[in-house]
């Protein structure tokens, strides 16, 4: 399998050396790694890993991997300060953290936020055209935009719940 080629907050040290450690544990549950993304949420500091497998995420998966992946984690010590481990699907918002998530999604709504401005916003939501030459083409409310994959910080496909009339 062609490893991807990471963006935004998937390049910081502590989500590569985590990614770096538990693809081969995945690999031996025949499940993929979709990403691994750290986050706080008040005092805490979560460290995510989201999997993925054809058939779809259960919860038997994450059951299984979850272990194995905080055994791990026990010898490798990634983070200085305490963290919960928490292993996931990437859900229906699910994170676009490669060139190659955007380009399995094309057509899709996703929002994009930048680590630095482009023409004045950091803030991107609209539908994936398509991904080339290092950048993702994307069509916003207000006009299309083409933004480098360098400039991403973090990224997620949009859902929205649409309720259908009653007869």
């Amino acid at each position: 399998m062609q490893t991807p080629d990471f963006i935004g907050s998937a390049l910081q040290p502590v989500p590569t050396r985590v990614r770096e450690m538990v693809v081969p544990i995945l690999d031996g549950f025949g499940v993929e790694l979709v990403g691994v993304e750290l986050a706080r949420e008040g005092a805490r500091t979560i460290l995510w890993v989201y999997i993925d497998h054809p058939d779809g995420v259960t919860i038997d998966h994450c059951a299984r991997v979850s272990p194995e992946i905080s055994a791990a984690l026990d010898v490798v010590d990634p983070l200085p300060d305490t963290y919960e481990l928490r292993v996931s699907s990437p859900g229906l918002d699910r994170p676009l953290m490669c060139g190659r998530h955007f380009a399995d999604h094309v057509g899709r709504e996703a929002q994009i936020q930048l680590s630095t401005p482009l023409g004045g916003r950091r803030k991107f939501t609209g539908e994936i055209l398509g991904v080339d030459d290092g950048h993702v083409d994307l069509r916003c409310a207000d006009d299309a935009h083409r933004l480098p994959l360098s400039a991403i910080h973090r990224a997620r496909l949009r859902y929205e719940v649409t309720v259908g009339k009653r007869r």
